[in-house]
């Protein structure tokens, strides 16, 4: 695999081949009266949309006959084989993609330093991938995740069985959800006929520079994207690459529409409604040190209360510490107590699927730390769901922050038609849960700590 490093600035693109600065356009597909604006990054797709078809072939065409001319800026993306210009060759690899013949695709990998161009061997039909929950999700929602025939992921972190039956007895093949080696991948590679490696978009997960090279030069191409974004475009980006390469967008497509559908009524819902101030945790209390970490900045989890309806208290800054995505806060600081904050959010992953979940002590470990704070004692702190689909962990913030808009109910029962859409669990939410307020912790027995007025 070929990478051509490229700069990447708002939705600005410096196309190294061409030399030109040009502007990603998002396409304008219309099925089933919903409109998808994300697109896939693969270059053959002239028009922008999210897939490869006969109209960016009538594109290309026209300009490799000289009908027209190639405008970098409107059709960024139509010089398919990216040799700088639009002619026969590119006509070809479009005919080839749209047959669904085998051949080399250039495509856009997303990383944290900067997105890239990589040669792809198309298509893909067996992988190995980092085991993060969002990855598993992301694979998962693609439906290709029967072609992974190996993970990567931290003992701490194993794959959830109950949402990830068949990835759960896989034997991780590195440390962590952030190392691949290759030897230790490379058994995988030959008995299964290996021909990708599915990563995150952070550039030091399976090392873009010293990891990355490895496996290019073994035969099997590298594919990073972002599993956890929150913006629907965003994921459906990731999801259509992976869709894509699989060839699996009919499922893809599907989901597309559910999750626009879903965002859109919550929007519509909102727009006439106050904007609550909110702060979202991910993690839980470490007694050791004192301190619970608190997203921010940058982070996916403040991302995700945005998108529910909410105005992040701290806006896109970082209130302190050094990090980029968050802060940790202890229960000596007082920091926390400046803010004019109205619900606080703990998205928390494990057992809640499972029907095993602990209320009282999940309660006190994600949110105990605040009881303090002015939302706490208006009992507004409250844990939901950290390992659902993105979109359901939306859905239960929008309930939480807006009850009087979204029931709990509603949050349910798209949690439920999402499995029953989605997936292939047989999962009873019978007697499940997916939120834990206050009212839920006393009444399990958790320890009544509001401060008389």
């Amino acid at each position: 695999m070929n990478t051509k490093l490229i700069a990447v600035a708002v939705v600005a693109i410096v196309v190294v081949a061409a030399v030109a600065v040009v502007i990603v356009a998002s396409g304008n597909d219309d099925d089933d009266g919903v409109e998808i604006t994300a697109q896939l990054r693969v270059f053959g797709n002239a028009d922008g949309d999210y897939d490869i078809d006969n109209d960016d072939l009538e594109i290309i065409q026209d300009i490799a006959d000289g009908k027209t001319s190639w405008d970098a800026s409107a059709n960024p993306l139509a010089d398919a084989d990216c040799s700088g210009s639009v002619d026969s060759a590119d006509v070809e690899l479009v005919q080839k993609i749209i047959n669904g013949e085998s051949c080399t695709i250039h495509n856009y990998n997303t990383c944290s330093t900067g997105d890239y161009i990589v040669e792809t061997a198309w298509p893909c039909t067996s992988a190995l991938a980092t085991g993060s929950s969002n990855m598993l999700w992301l694979m998962t929602m693609a439906g290709m995740d029967d072609k992974v025939h190996g993970i990567s992921y931290s003992s701490s972190s194993p794959p959830d069985s109950t949402l990830f039956p068949a990835f759960s007895k896989m034997t991780s093949i590195g440390s962590s959800s952030t190392t691949m080696p290759y030897e230790s991948a490379s058994n995988y590679i030959t008995d299964y006929n290996v021909d990708v490696i599915i990563v995150e978009r952070t550039a030091s997960t399976v090392n873009k520079t010293t990891v990355e090279p490895v496996y290019e030069d073994a035969g099997v191409d590298v594919v990073r994207v972002n599993p956890s974004c929150v913006e629907a475009d965003d994921f459906l980006t990731e999801l259509f690459m992976l869709g894509f390469l699989f060839q699996t967008m009919d499922k893809c497509v599907d989901i597309a529409e559910w999750w626009i559908q879903m965002q859109e009524y919550v929007d519509s819902e909102l727009s006439s409604v106050e904007a609550v101030k909110a702060i979202a945790c991910n993690g839980t209390y470490d007694s050791a040190k004192d301190r619970i970490w608190i997203s921010a900045g940058n982070s996916d989890y403040k991302d995700l209360l945005v998108h529910a309806g909410a105005t992040y208290a701290f806006g896109d800054s970082v209130p302190a510490g050094t990090y980029s995505s968050g802060c940790y806060f202890s229960s000596t600081d007082t920091w926390l107590y400046n803010y004019d904050i109205d619900y606080i959010i703990n998205i928390k992953t494990n057992d809640w699927y499972s029907g095993t979940v602990d209320i009282v002590s999940k309660y006190e470990s994600c949110v105990g730390i605040f009881n303090q704070t002015e939302a706490y004692q208006a009992q507004h702190a409250t844990v939901i769901v950290g390992d659902a689909p993105i979109p359901i962990r939306l859905a239960y913030a929008a309930a939480t922050m807006y009850p009087e808009v979204f029931s709990e109910e509603w949050a349910d029962e798209l949690n439920q038609e999402f499995f029953e859409k989605f997936t292939d669990l047989s999962i009873d939410f019978t007697n499940l849960f997916f939120t834990i307020t206050y009212a839920d912790y006393v009444a399990a027995g958790g320890t009544a700590y509001l401060i008389a007025s």
